[in-house]
């Protein structure tokens, strides 16, 4: 059966079930969120894995990045733009992995939308029901990402590894064990063994949904150990894939292409790539258990 029809038939019966009324509560997020525990997972005696990420460099990314007159941290290094979602959403979150104290949270909490990245911040009381995302101004060069215009069409998800990974966190959230078929489907069709080709491919690899991947597997590692480990092999390969892409400045490059067996970091490092990756590291399957 196709791909589209099997995904779409999951997510009719997924959301005949869950549809509740989005209630944001952003004091519990820094409550609820680790500051500093230990990044190496360890699976076995004799099997572990040790994040690839130099935390100095992460936090010198974050430092360069920061206006301190906006308490907002820039889409990419020495750029005038600003994003609250997914940006500074990502950055206030990898902030406690790194045990830095940017008031990013408090100032951007109260223009927070109904977005897929709001289950990394353990809100997923919401129906997942998405638009194409359009960039809308809140003030001079300061805008959120809109995932609810209703003259956008419908989102397609299930066509992107990312989004798809974030609806397989969205319904492990939700106690919904449908979320390891969603993404037992997305690494079959998408991932090659160094990247995920999906339709948005172009022949780049994106390095966010690399870091995805790696947290919506931890969260299923977390509720089943079993099923995770068949993966593991595909996550070291994750991993060394991502040990290329940290740029000296601190920060995650966007893209990267593969030649003779060799990754090459393409694009410039943004905020969004960079926190993806600093969570997707520095998490481990024993705090999103405990929470």
């Amino acid at each position: 059966m196709d791909r589209k029809i099997v995904i779409a038939i999951i997510s009719i019966l997924i959301l005949s079930v869950v549809y509740v009324e989005l209630t944001l509560h952003p004091l519990q997020v820094n409550e609820t969120l680790p500051s500093n525990k230990s990044s190496t997972l360890q699976y076995s005696q004799d099997n572990e894995i040790s994040p690839p990420i130099s935390i100095d460099l992460a936090k010198n990314y974050y430092y360069v990045t920061y206006n301190s007159s906006l308490k907002l941290f820039m889409e990419c290094p020495y750029a005038n733009t600003y994003f609250v979602e997914s940006d500074n959403l990502l950055a206030s979150i990898a902030l406690k992995y790194l045990n830095l104290s940017y008031p990013v949270f408090s100032n951007i909490k109260g223009n927070l939308t109904l977005s897929p990245y709001l289950v990394l911040i353990g809100v997923h009381n919401f129906s997942w029901n998405f638009r194409d995302p359009v960039n809308d101004k809140i003030w001079k060069n300061i805008y959120i990402t809109n995932f609810t215009n209703k003259s956008m069409s419908y989102l397609s998800w299930y066509e992107f590894a990312d989004l798809s990974f974030l609806y397989s966190i969205y319904l492990m959230e939700n106690g919904n064990y449908t979320a390891m078929k969603v993404f037992s489907i997305t690494m079959k069709d998408f991932w090659n063994g160094y990247g995920f080709v999906d339709e948005s491919f172009n022949g780049v690899y994106s390095s966010y949904k690399i870091a995805l991947a790696i947290i919506a597997w931890k969260y299923i590692y977390a509720h089943n150990e079993t099923f995770a480990l068949k993966y593991l092999k595909d996550i070291e390969e994750m991993y060394n894939v991502a040990s290329h892409l940290q740029s000296p400045i601190g920060g995650y490059f966007t893209g990267y292409t593969v030649i003779n067996n060799t990754i090459m970091p393409q694009g410039n490092v943004n905020t969004e790539t960079t926190s993806l990756f600093v969570i997707a590291f520095l998490m481990n399957p024993e705090i999103i258990k405990g929470n």
